[in-house]
């Protein structure tokens, strides 16, 4: 638990892009695994494709796999403490089915809350990644749009991103639903 909450604390408080000098001078100049930059379409291959993309995506996860980390122990922290909780442990329910039926259930709805405030994060803060590993993304599309003065490109920017977070939240919303019986739309 404190080795896992220590790492949680670490992804929260490294910055993305120092994250990403970290994995690119270890994965992909020490020990040659990844490459270093650049983006390879997937006409060039599944594996060229994947390979191009796995240090940017989790220096760009890593913050919030440590915030969903930290919300989900203390969403259950609150959850197991219930008495309905220690009713159930009392009565002999397994561990397990007690934990995931009951507690992590219960406790989604603030998981769910963060991986949407997350998700929202990440489609506007991809821009550091995009420009470390320089990948061609809507990030880096949009910094050039508005250093350009693109003010058509800037503004359809604006609108798939506004569209990507409606899209997202509604399905947060209803899966509220889904988590939580209490609450009715």
């Amino acid at each position: 638990d404190r080795l896992v909450m220590g790492f949680a604390v670490l992804g929260v408080a490294t910055p993305v892009f120092v994250l990403a000098y970290i994995l690119i001078y270890f994965f992909a100049m020490q020990w040659k695994l990844l490459p270093v930059q650049g983006y390879q379409p997937i006409a060039e291959g599944l594996w060229p494709f994947v390979e191009s993309l796995i240090l940017p995506s989790f220096a760009l996860g890593v913050t919030y796999m440590a915030l969903i980390a930290r919300i989900t122990r203390a969403s259950m922290l609150e959850v197991l403490a219930q008495d309905y909780i220690r009713t159930a442990n009392a009565k002999g329910l397994a561990t397990d089915p007690l934990l995931l039926l009951h507690g992590l259930k219960n406790a989604s709805v603030p998981i769910v809350t963060v991986i949407d405030i997350g998700i929202a994060l990440l489609i506007s803060g991809a821009v550091i990644p995009e420009t470390v590993f320089n990948i061609p993304g809507l990030g880096r599309l949009t910094v050039d749009a508005v250093l350009k003065r693109d003010y058509p490109v800037v503004q359809g920017l604006i609108l798939v991103f506004a569209a990507a977070k409606v899209i997202v939240n509604l399905i947060i919303d209803i899966s509220y639903a889904f988590l939580d019986p209490r609450i009715r739309y």
